[in-house]
């Protein structure tokens, strides 16, 4: 057995999502000595015209990084570069989103200020200014913002007024359902990025958590471009990225990857702090796993002195099955987070919004579920998936 009693043929497929050859130059491209940069931005140009490469690129979201490390030297360093009038525009046009996605933030976020809800960013709406020279090169998809749950309301409201949709998959199930038992919803904005609002950070089924209250005891104040923002202190960040990699490991990218070891690297840390949390929310095991793997690459991105402070971490039963990502693993840790977190005189009004939702909630997703033996076949589905 290995790793928490998961299989091997089990810890084979998961770890060889960090064994692409691309990902140490990815992470060269992050590296503090110019020359380090160079030779890897170097490496990649040279593979530019291989068939298929480009695309791999692409679907990596990587080709604005690669441009702009390309862009810091001389034509005579870098050499010949293939494809170099493709990865400009891609580049120009991850420029143009992202002043979308900046006017767009401080909109929402203004909003929400007008309406007393304070905002954290989570993710890349953070991390592209506090880790990346260039913001432009860690493309997002979305916006991700934390509140307070005691805000959930007001902040609905004021979305609303102010045009922002709501997602008809997240509308409740069951009146009250979401506030109770959810942890985030997603708006259409005016400008049509999409709008990730969270309550709580959740991952993996549900069953980790990063609670809300020490978060925002410990958020810090970015500078953004025209304003300044809350973000998640470096410790929680930290966890919040290994969680949410661990949760989509099968589809997360090399870029997430880079994030990780940006954030190890580029940021102050202080290890007491995130061990003493990382204890005190629970959350040893992914983080433990994300971190073994990112020291293999990079030995130095994690101090000797962490590993015998983690060494008599032992997960239970359920946990040892869910570290595992195996078949059935996403239903054990919605079971687990059932078990551990919801009250027990709430479970029948937490069954009936999951098992049974209301007409109305069927009617606006009928894109999706054309009838309720429709939606109870999604939820079977859902069930055999991983985490």
């Amino acid at each position: 057995m290995g790793v928490f009693g998961a299989s091997p043929e089990i810890l084979a497929q998961q770890i060889m999502i960090f064994d692409d050859p691309l990902i140490p130059l990815v992470l060269d491209l992050g590296g503090a000595d110019p020359r380090v940069r160079l030779q890897a931005g170097r490496q990649i140009a040279q593979k530019l015209d291989t068939p298929g490469f480009l695309d791999l690129l692409f679907s990596h979201r990587l080709t604005s990084l690669l441009y702009q490390t390309l862009t810091q030297f001389s034509r005579e360093e870098v050499g010949e570069v293939p494809c170099l009038e493709t990865l400009r525009g891609n580049y120009l046009g991850g420029m143009r989103l992202y002043r979308t996605q900046e006017n767009e933030t401080r909109r929402f976020v203004d909003v929400l200020a007008d309406a007393g809800v304070e905002v954290i960013l989570l993710k890349g709406a953070d991390i592209r200014h506090r880790l990346y020279d260039d913001p432009v090169c860690r493309p997002m998809n979305d916006i991700d913002a934390l509140i307070s749950p005691a805000d959930l309301e007001k902040a609905r409201a004021a979305l609303s007024r102010e045009g922002y949709g709501l997602k008809p998959w997240c509308l409740d199930p069951q009146p009250g359902f979401n506030s109770l038992f959810d942890y985030d919803i997603t708006w259409a904005t005016p400008s049509g990025i999409p709008l990730d609002l969270h309550w709580g950070i959740r991952e993996v089924g549900t069953y980790y958590r990063l609670p809300y209250a020490p978060l925002r005891a410990r958020a810090v104040v970015q500078d953004l471009p025209d304003s300044k923002a809350l973000v998640l202190a470096p410790e929680h960040l930290l966890m919040h990225l290994c969680l949410h990699m661990f949760d989509e490991m099968e589809t997360a990218g090399i870029l997430k990857i880079a994030d990780l070891y940006r954030v190890l690297t580029c940021l102050d840390l202080d290890w007491d702090i995130f061990l003493k949390d990382l204890e005190a929310f629970h959350v040893q095991g992914p983080v433990l796993w994300l971190l073994r793997e990112i020291t293999k690459l990079r030995p130095e991105a994690v101090p000797e002195v962490v590993w015998p402070r983690l060494a008599d971490f032992t997960p239970g039963w359920s946990e040892r099955f869910i570290l595992r990502r195996e078949a059935r693993s996403l239903t054990v840790a919605l079971l687990a987070a059932l078990w551990r977190y919801v009250p027990i005189k709430d479970w029948p009004f937490f069954l009936k919004g999951k098992l049974w939702p209301s007409a109305d909630y069927l009617e606006a997703n009928v894109a999706v579920f054309a009838s309720r033996t429709a939606y109870l076949q999604h939820l079977l589905r859902r069930s055999r998936d991983k985490t």
